[in-house]
């Protein structure tokens, strides 16, 4: 199977779930045997030398990188206000990277392209005129979602305004991109709900989050109740969601549990997280290891308010045998049950109940640790999810 990955960003390293789930396709891709080639954008934002990389990708048979500066700059975004086009999406338009697309498409052919994400879906009519390969489009999350509920939960009304505006936009591209592709891999059967509505015409299947997961390595789960949480914060739900958590909810969990402590990592920690440090919030900024952070802590806090899509995060902490207390939007697609491998609060009421049942009843955490991992581990298992989309991807050529 010949398969082309476009990426909006060089999926490494692993800091965050944009460059996790990304990964898990294209190493999946090698893994399985496929002639794989990757054109990925490397961003201003996100930028990767590739030789940092190593062997990282496993058996990829050409990797290709283009700069692309994709960074916010206020007059740009200013002036997008007299087009109709969405500026989240403009800044990924690149002359540089459509170039090496065409360049790519005259000298390979491939079976499959696979679009990774939203950003790369501004390419599908140059695919689409250089190459008749079938084209998949990984919806990570429904992007114009996450822009939609970020500007519901925003305090600032000028901010609230456009991002409402940049939300309706995005929702156009969006639907007309998932309008173009042959098949549109759902991440859960929530966003493959919100993508037939978003457009009814589209072709899905679900395909779940992959990781890989050592079924045979037992779970480090440390004693007691040590809450944690690790995100990119340059991300907006990420950013919303812990500022409403240290705002509204975590000042009446540290009066109902003054010895608790919650550990943030992150990259791009803004400075108001370090100031609450006589609240037993201790922020680590971006960590060197991601595993051997979640792995010294034994409760993932997840307080997403906006957002779509399967919170990697989540099926990282799970696959390791952590408890993970989330709300329901921040588990939305990951297919767990609220007491089963999961637990759900979505009010300051609900943490510090769910909170106090977890410092109390020392064999909730072990049973939740338990089915935790053991539900990680038959749901979202990589080589498994790789193995069924091959064999969707040979019907679909045939």
């Amino acid at each position: 199977m010949r398969i082309l990955v476009l990426l909006n960003r060089i999926p490494w390293p692993l800091n965050d779930g944009g460059a996790i789930g990304a990964y898990h396709f294209v190493k999946g891709y090698a893994d399985a045997g496929c002639e794989l080639t990757c054109l990925a954008m490397n961003t201003a934002k996100h930028h990767v030398d590739l030789k940092d990389t190593g062997d990282a990708f496993g058996n990829v048979s050409e990797f290709i990188s283009i700069d692309v500066d994709n960074r916010i700059k206020p007059i740009d975004a200013a002036l997008n206000l007299l087009t109709s086009r969405s500026y989240i999406m403009e800044r990924f338009d690149s002359d540089a990277y459509r170039a090496a697309l065409v360049a790519l498409l005259k000298r390979k052919e491939f079976d499959v392209i696979h679009v990774d994400g939203l950003p790369p879906c501004l390419y599908i009519d140059t695919c689409r005129e250089y190459s008749m390969a079938r084209i998949v489009q990984r919806a990570h999350n429904v992007e114009y979602k996450i822009w939609e509920r970020g500007a519901v939960a925003d305090t600032n009304p000028l901010k609230r305004w456009y991002l409402h505006m940049q939300a309706a936009r995005l929702k156009t591209f969006e639907r007309e991109a998932l309008g173009k592709v042959d098949t549109v891999l759902a991440i859960s059967t929530e966003d493959e709900g919100f993508i037939k509505e978003l457009q009814p015409a589209a072709k899905t299947i679900i395909v779940p989050a992959g990781m890989d997961i050592d079924e045979n390595m037992p779970a480090i789960q440390p004693p007691g109740v040590s809450l944690f949480f690790i995100g990119a914060l340059d991300w907006l739900p990420n950013l919303q969601g812990l500022e409403w958590f240290l705002r509204d909810v975590w000042p009446r969990v540290h009066a109902a549990y003054p010895n608790l402590k919650f550990h943030i990592a992150g990259k791009k920690m803004p400075q108001q997280f370090y100031s609450f440090g006589n609240m037993n919030v201790v922020a680590h900024g971006e960590v060197p290891s991601s595993v051997g952070f979640i792995n010294s802590h034994s409760v993932l806090l997840s307080p997403l308010v906006s957002g779509s899509g399967v919170r990697i995060k989540i099926i990282e902490a799970m696959a390791m045998g952590k408890v993970v207390l989330s709300t329901a939007v921040s588990a939305e697609g990951s297919g767990a049950t609220h007491d089963r491998e999961i637990l759900i609060a979505n009010s300051a009421e609900e943490y510090i109940t769910q909170i106090g049942r977890l410092v109390n009843e020392p064999q909730l955490m072990a049973r939740l640790s338990r089915s935790a991992r053991e539900f990680a581990v038959e749901r979202f298992q990589n080589k498994k999810i790789i193995a069924r989309l091959l064999d969707y991807y040979k019907t679909l050529c045939s």
